[in-house]
C-alpha cells in the first residue's frame, strides 16, 4: 500500500519555501491520484486555481514546497503547486552516497550482481522494495541497499512489488475456488466496510488496524470480506494486506465498532455528539469534503457531526468562530469547538471538537492525514491554539 506522508500540519498561506535538498531534475515524476485536482498559483487552498488534472495525469516535480504542496509542471499548466495528498511519487533522482555500491538482480544479496555503482552516480529510482530502491542501470532494471541512496524525494517514492514476491503479498493476488488459504489484514488505522464497492455507500462498520477479515472476492479496487460477526461488505483494497494461510483470531485489542444512530429527540447531549464524531476516525482528508465517510476537511467534518443532529453551523471555520459562546480554555467541556491559527492571511484556519481531557478530534491534513484525535498539548496545538466556542447550552 502506497502512503504519503505530509511534511507538517500547517498550511501557510501565499508563499513557499523550497526544500534546500530539493533539485530539479527532470526525471522526477508523479501521478495525480483524484479527480479534478485543483493547480494553484501557490501553496495554499487560498491560491487562485490557474488549472486542474484528473487521474493518471503525469507531473513533474519541480520543488518540493513544504507543508504538504508540491511546485509541479503539467503540461497545458505550467508551474503550479498541488496539494500531495493528490499524487503518488513513482520515479526520482537519486545519488549513490557511497563507493562501489552493488546493483543486483532483485531485492536481495542473494541476488546476482548487475554492476557497481560509484560514488556520486546519480541513478533514476522507480520504487521502494523493502529496504531497497528499484533502480534504472545500464538499460535494465536494478536494485540497491536503501542506505547507500540519497535524494530528497526518496522517502515519498511509491513502494513497488518484488520480483521474486509471491501473489499473497498483494491486494491483487487472485482467489482460488476456496478461499480457506486466503485472508486479509487491516492496514490502516481505521477502515470503514461499506454495505458496495462505492466510497459513498453506507458504511456497516469501522474496523481497527491489524483486524482478520474472510475475503470472499474482488470488485473494482475493492475487497468483499466478512468479518467475526459474519456481516459481510467492502473494503479498499489499498488499505488491506491480502495472506496466505488459514485466517488468525482476533482478539478483544481488535474490536470493530458498529456506527450506532444518533436522534435528536430533545436537547442535544455533548456526549452523544463525541461518540458519534469517533466513528469516523480514520475518514480520509479531502479539501472542501462534507462525506463523513467518502471524505472531509477540518470545517466539513465539524459542519457534518453537528449536521447529523439538525444544528447548523457556518461552513468554514472562520465563519464557525462567530458563532455560539466564548469560552476560556481552562472552562472546556466536551463537543466546544476549538479554533487554531496556522499562518496565512487568516486569523482562522483550522477547526476541531474538544472530547475531553485535553484531547479533541479533527480532520487534518498534516501527519494524521483524516479524521483523527489529537492533544492540545501538543506543540503545534499549544503555538496555534486561538480559542474556543460552546455550541450546545
Amino acid at each position: 500500500m502506497v502512503k504519503f506522508k505530509l511534511l507538517t500540519s500547517t498550511i501557510l498561506a501565499g508563499s513557499f519555501i523550497l526544500a534546500s535538498t530539493s533539485s530539479v531534475f527532470a526525471s522526477n515524476l508523479a501521478k495525480i491520484t483524484g479527480t479534478s485536482v485543483n493547480l494553484r498559483s501557490y501553496n495554499s487552498t487560498e491560491a487562485r486555481i490557474v488549472g486542474t488534472a484528473n487521474t493518471g495525469d503525469t507531473v513533474t516535480i519541480l520543488a518540493n514546497a513544504n507543508n504538504g504542496w508540491f511546485k509541479v509542471n503539467k503540461s497545458g499548466v505550467g508551474a503550479s503547486f498541488v496539494n500531495a495528498q493528490f499524487i503518488s511519487i513513482y520515479q526520482t533522482d537519486a545519488t549513490c552516497i557511497e563507493e562501489s555500491v552493488n546493483v543486483r538482480s532483485g531485492p536481495s544479496t542473494s541476488d546476482s550482481v548487475l554492476g557497481v555503482a560509484k560514488k556520486g552516480q546519480v541513478l533514476v529510482t522507480t520504487g521502494k522494495c523493502g529496504d531497497w530502491y528499484q533502480v534504472k542501470f545500464n538499460g535494465s532494471t536494478g536494485y540497491i541497499y536503501g542506505e547507500y541512496m540519497q535524494g530528497s524525494l526518496l522517502k515519498y517514492l511509491e513502494s513497488v512489488p518484488s520480483p521474486n514476491a509471491k501473489t499473497e503479498s498483494t491486494p491483487t493476488a487472485k482467489i482460488s475456488d476456496s478461499t480457506d488459504n486466503v485472508y486479509a489484514v487491516v492496514d490502516a488505522t481505521s477502515l470503514n466496510m461499506r454495505a458496495e464497492a462505492d466510497g459513498n455507500s453506507t458504511v456497516l462498520k469501522a474496523l481497527p488496524n491489524g483486524y482478520f477479515l474472510t475475503v470472499n472476492g474482488y470488485k473494482d479496487g475493492w475487497i468483499e470480506v466478512t468479518d467475526d460477526s459474519d456481516t459481510k461488505g467492502f473494503v479498499k483494497a489499498e488499505y488491506i494486506m491480502i495472506k496466505n494461510g488459514k485466517k488468525p483470531a482476533n482478539t478483544s485489542t481488535t474490536a470493530v465498532i458498529t456506527p450506532i444512530e444518533y436522534h435528536n429527540n430533545g436537547p442535544v447531549q455533548a456526549s452523544d455528539v463525541i461518540e458519534y464524531s469517533k466513528q469516523f476516525i480514520g475518514t480520509p482528508y479531502v479539501w472542501g469534503g462534507t462525506s463523513l465517510t467518502a471524505g472531509v476537511d477540518c470545517s466539513g467534518f465539524v459542519y457534518s457531526v453537528y449536521n447529523n443532529f439538525g444544528i447548523k453551523l457556518n461552513r468554514t471555520s472562520r465563519d464557525m468562530f462567530t458563532q455560539g459562546t466564548p469560552i476560556e480554555k481552562d472552562d472546556l467541556a466536551p463537543a466546544d469547538l476549538l479554533f487554531f491559527n496556522s499562518g496565512g492571511d487568516s486569523a482562522i484556519s483550522h477547526v476541531a471538537m474538544y472530547i475531553g481531557d485535553g484531547k479533541y478530534i479533527h480532520s487534518t491534513n498534516g501527519s494524521g492525514n483524516g479524521v483523527v484525535i489529537s492533544s492540545l498539548d501538543d506543540a503545534y496545538s499549544v503555538k496555534t491554539y486561538v480559542g474556543a466556542r460552546r455550541i450546545l447550552n
